[in-house]
This record gives C-alpha cells, structure tokens and sequence, in this order.
C-alpha cells in the first residue's frame, strides 16, 4: 500500500514539473518582439555585412548602371548588322537590362532579354529554332525592416535566376 502512495507522489511531481516546463517554455517563446528583435541589425551592421557579401560573392561582377542604349533594337537590325558585343554577334542576340531593387544586395543586376523568337541564321530569324534565355544562379541578399525594432533590419541570404544570356535552341 505504501508503495501505491509513492507512485501517486512521483507521478504527481513529474506532473508538476512537466507543467512547470510547458509554462517556462511558453512564456520564454510567447513574446514576438524579443525572438524578432534577436535577428535584427543596426543600419552600421547592415551596411558592413552588405559590403563583405557583395566583397565575397559579387567582386568580379561588377555591375555598371550605365548600359548602352538597346531599347530600340530588334531583331531584324541585330540580324542586319551582326557586330558589337557578343550579345550583338549571337544567333540569339540579347539586349540588357537593368534590374533594381533597394532591398536586394546587390540592389542592380544585369538581366538578358532575348531579341529574338527564332535564331539568327544566314542574317534572318528562323522560327525553327528558338532563342531562349540561360539562367545562372546567383546569391544575393535580401533586407526586410524588423515590426518591432524601428531603424533594424532582418537580412536573408537567398538564391535567384538571372538571365545572363541567350542561346538558340530546337524546339520542344
């Protein structure tokens, strides 16, 4: 008989302590702004981690956000002329454009935009072939303003598809 006490004693701590660990964990977790403030960083910060990411992973890319004028170009004036840059001399000639956004670092990427449908052969588009865009990954990072720390940020390093390219591809 006393044994059955002592199991209902124990069985009552562990109940006690389990609940006492439920509500630690809860109100440790509970408040958003401090698990949201942990990951935030100071404008000084962001800007030494945007400088050493763009230092590391972007240092041979340099980006100019002065491109030459292509907006007018078509297909049928790349064929024609066939000289220039290599996006002018492909069978499947691209113009550039520049892509921008005040979050992402780095905040200009260059993407390619096919002239094209078709392939450039013997100076006219054929459309049994098809100019496509080649995509390479590439790492960039993104900042978001923390709800609860005014003037901090929260910075994700993530992957995107940039366009760099065009090449001429058969059809599906």
């Amino acid at each position: 008989m006393l044994s059955g006490f002592k199991m209902e004693l124990v069985s009552l701590q562990m109940i006690s302590l389990g609940s006492l660990l439920i509500f630690t964990d809860l109100t440790s977790s509970f408040p958003a702004a401090q698990a949201d403030s942990s990951k935030c960083i100071s404008v000084d910060k962001l800007e030494v981690h945007f400088d050493r990411f763009l230092e590391r992973h972007w240092r041979e890319q340099s980006v100019s956000t002065h491109l030459p004028q292509e907006d007018d170009l078509t297909c049928a004036q790349v064929a024609n002329q066939m000289r220039g840059g290599l996006n002018s001399r492909s069978v499947s000639p691209w113009k550039s454009r520049l892509d921008h956004d005040v979050n992402r670092i780095p905040q200009h990427i260059v993407f390619a935009e096919c002239l094209c449908q078709g392939c450039i052969i013997n100076q006219h588009e054929n459309l049994n072939y098809n100019s496509v865009p080649l995509f390479a990954k590439k790492m960039v990072m993104n900042k978001t303003k923390c709800k609860h720390c005014p003037g901090k940020y929260k910075v994700k390093v993530h992957y995107i598809q940039v366009p760099v390219a065009c090449v001429c591809v058969v059809p599906k």
